[in-house]
C-alpha cells in the first residue's frame, strides 16, 4: 500500500513539474518573440520614416494588427495614406477599407471609393471584391446588383474566395444576373476548396436542397461539418436539423415510447384509464410539435437568418427536456409501482 502511494505520489511531482516547465519555456518563447516584432518594428519605422513606401505598408499592418507595437487604428490609418500617396496598391487598398469600415476614422464612403478604385484599377481583386460591396449595399453609390456582379465577376476570375461566394450568393437570388443554382454551386465549390467558411456551409446547403447539384445527404454533412469546425453558427444549426441532432435522438427515442404507451389503444378488449389517456396524448403532441420545428429547420433555410433563430431553438430544446422528462418520471414510477407490488 505504501509503495503504490509513493509511486502515485512521484508521478504527482513528475507531472506538475514538467507542467512548470513547460509553461515556463513557453513563456520565454513569447517574450523572445516579443522582442523580435518589437526589434522587427523599430527597423520598419527607421526604414518607413525614410519614406520607404513598401516599410510604411508594412508599419501600418504591424499597427493595424497590433504586432510589434500596440494596436492603432489612427497610426495604421496614417501609415496606409502615405504608403498609398506613393501608388502601393495594397496601402490603397486597406486605406479605402478603414474608410470604408470607420476603422481610425468615422466612416468616408467618399474616400473609401476613391482609394478602393485606384486599388481596382491596377487589377487588384481584394479591391474589386470591396467595390463589389460597395454597389451591393449602395455604401456612398446608388445601390446597383449589375455593378456589384460585374466586380465580384472580376475578382472572382482571379481566384479571390470571398468575390466566389459573393457571386455565388446573387446567382442563387437572382441578383443582377439570372438565377442560376448550377453556376452558383461552382463558384461555392471553388471558394469552398479555399476553405471558406460561408461558401462550404451555402454549398452544404445546395447539396442537402438538391438546387443545382444532385440531391446529396452525405456531401451536405461533410460540408457542414468543414464550415462548422471554422466557427460558422449556420452550419452548426444545419447540423442540428440534418445530421442527427438532439432533437432527432430525442424523437427517435420518443415514437416507439408513445406506441408503448399507446398499445393498450391497440389491443381490443382493453380499457384505458384516464389518466393514462391525457399522459400519452401530452407526450404525443410534445414530441409531433418538436418533430414539426426539426422539419420546419430543414425545410426553411431561411430560419438560419431570421432575428427569432435563437427563440426557435430553445423551444425545440424545451419541448425534447420536457418530453424526455415526462418519460423519465413515468417510466420510474411504473418500476417503483411494480416494485411495491413485488413486496
Amino acid at each position: 500500500m505504501m509503495s503504490l502511494r509513493k509511486i502515485a505520489f512521484s508521478s504527482l511531482g513528475i507531472v506538475l513539474t514538467s507542467a512548470v516547465v513547460v509553461v515556463f519555456f513557453l513563456g520565454r518563447e513569447k517574450v523572445i518573440e516579443g522582442r523580435k516584432l518589437s526589434d522587427t518594428a523599430d527597423q520598419c519605422r527607421r526604414l518607413a520614416e525614410q519614406g520607404d513606401a513598401n516599410e510604411e505598408f508594412d508599419l501600418a499592418r504591424m499597427y493595424f494588427d497590433g504586432k510589434g507595437v500596440a494596436k492603432n487604428y489612427a497610426e495604421a490609418l496614417r501609415w496606409y495614406r502615405k504608403a498609398a500617396e506613393q501608388g502601393h496598391v495594397k496601402a490603397e487598398f486597406y486605406l479605402g477599407e478603414m474608410y470604408l469600415r470607420g476603422q481610425g476614422t468615422s466612416e468616408d464612403y467618399a474616400e473609401a471609393l476613391q482609394w478602393i478604385q485606384k486599388a481596382a484599377k491596377q487589377n487588384d481583386p481584394k479591391a474589386e471584391a470591396a467595390l463589389g460591396y460597395i454597389y451591393y449595399g449602395g455604401k456612398g453609390v446608388p445601390q446597383d446588383y449589375t455593378e456589384a456582379a460585374n466586380w465580384y465577376k472580376r475578382a472572382s476570375d482571379q481566384g479571390y474566395p470571398l468575390a466566389q461566394q459573393s457571386l455565388a450568393y446573387m446567382y442563387c437570388n437572382g441578383e443582377g444576373v439570372r438565377q442560376d443554382y448550377a453556376e452558383a454551386a461552382r463558384l461555392y465549390g471553388k471558394a469552398a476548396g479555399q476553405g471558406d467558411a460561408v461558401a462550404q456551409q451555402s454549398l452544404g446547403y445546395l447539396y442537402a436542397t438538391g438546387r443545382g447539384v444532385p440531391l446529396d445527404r452525405n456531401k451536405a454533412i461533410v460540408l457542414y461539418l468543414k464550415a462548422a469546425a471554422r466557427g460558422d453558427l449556420r452550419a452548426k444549426h444545419a447540423l442540428e436539423s440534418l445530421a442527427g441532432s438532439f432533437e432527432f435522438w430525442t424523437a427517435l427515442i420518443g415514437i416507439p415510447v408513445v406506441l408503448w404507451f399507446s398499445w393498450e389503444f391497440i389491443l381490443p378488449g382493453t380499457r384505458l384509464s384516464d389518466r393514462r389517456r391525457v399522459q400519452t396524448a401530452v407526450i404525443g403532441i410534445i414530441f409531433l410539435l418538436s418533430v414539426a420545428l426539426g422539419f420546419f429547420a430543414f425545410s426553411d433555410h431561411n430560419i438560419q437568418d431570421s432575428p427569432h433563430r435563437d427563440t426557435f431553438h430553445v423551444a425545440r430544446s424545451v419541448l425534447n427536456a420536457a418530453a424526455i422528462l415526462i418519460l423519465v418520471a413515468l417510466v420510474l414510477r411504473k418500476k417503483m409501482r411494480r416494485t411495491t407490488r413485488t413486496r
